[in-house]
């Protein structure tokens, strides 16, 4: 008997490290997704790049693509068992950079799925020019016309307030993660108070999580101070968090939302919620795509 199972035990172990070895021979080596974004977005090409690719990722771009000195950085923002995103900041020689994200996906190994960043942000970029350029007389007869307008003629901002909260907000909607994170930080007495007054709201509202619910609407001069669009929670993308919206353009948009339940945090994906970091102490910032 003794013998027997011994047997039965000895080839259940030859079956899996033949299984392994098998998988080890296709693709050459296996990676996690962290060290497999380094490898593709590396300064040396991955020569056996198919083995690790997916879906709509077809290769490129990849480390030959970017700039010559460019500066990476790589954060895992989150894994799970089968799925994980790598946030990817490339910066140029004078700081300069864009963050993206790249998706995984494992099935026998790790293999990026997709490449993603917020979109539609040359819109932006261009009134943030507009604005930036300016001159104090300019903001002010612009602001002097808007007072001589119908109620619903369109006025590009009615007040110097207006104009500072336009400005930083397409500023902060355009700015790196990490700075992201850093606007948060300074400011996170302000977003506490505020975010405790949204939560004593919505303990008198009936939350439907794919209805979106406006919050604090009462404090928007308070809110816009920070340069944040709005206040609210419950749609069908980001359900039960209190979404902190700083702009975008239509779906592409990017944010801080706060979770009080951790097991609320919605899960990231290529086709809507490209990426969620965490800040701290159920903060975190979004984008959407």
């Amino acid at each position: 008997m003794g013998v027997s199972t011994n047997f039965t035990k000895t080839r259940i172990t030859t079956i899996l490290i033949t299984l392994i070895l098998t998988v080890t021979t296709v693709y050459g080596q296996t990676y996690e997704p962290l060290d497999l974004a380094k490898k593709i977005f590396g300064k040396d090409s991955l020569p056996n790049i198919d083995n690790f690719i997916t879906g709509e990722y077809k290769g490129r771009p990849n480390g030959q693509d970017l700039q010559s000195g460019s500066t990476i950085k790589f954060t895992l923002l989150g894994q799970t068992e089968k799925a994980a995103v790598v946030g990817m900041t490339i910066l140029d020689s004078l700081g300069k950079g864009l963050d993206t994200y790249l998706h995984f996906e494992k099935d026998t190994v790790w293999k990026i799925s997709a490449f993603r960043a917020l979109a539609m942000t040359g819109i932006i970029e261009q009134v943030k020019i507009e604005l930036e350029k300016m001159t104090l007389q300019q903001v002010d007869d612009i602001i002097t016309k808007s007072k001589k307008k119908k109620k619903d003629d369109f006025a590009m901002f009615t007040s110097r307030d207006d104009y500072n909260f336009q400005l930083g907000n397409v500023k902060l909607t355009l700015e790196l993660d990490d700075n992201i994170a850093k606007h948060f930080v300074t400011n996170q007495v302000e977003f506490e108070r505020l975010k405790n007054l949204a939560l004593t709201q919505l303990e008198k509202e009936k939350v439907d999580e794919e209805r979106t619910i406006k919050l604090i609407e009462n404090l928007k001069a308070d809110y816009q101070k920070l340069f944040i669009s709005s206040v609210s929670t419950g749609g069908y993308e980001l359900g039960n968090c209190i979404n902190f919206l700083i702009g975008g353009m239509v779906d592409n948009s990017v944010g801080y939302i706060y979770v009080k339940d951790k097991k609320d945090l919605p899960e990231m994906n290529p086709s809507r919620i490209i990426m969620i970091r965490e800040i701290g102490n159920g903060w975190y910032i979004y984008k959407t795509t």
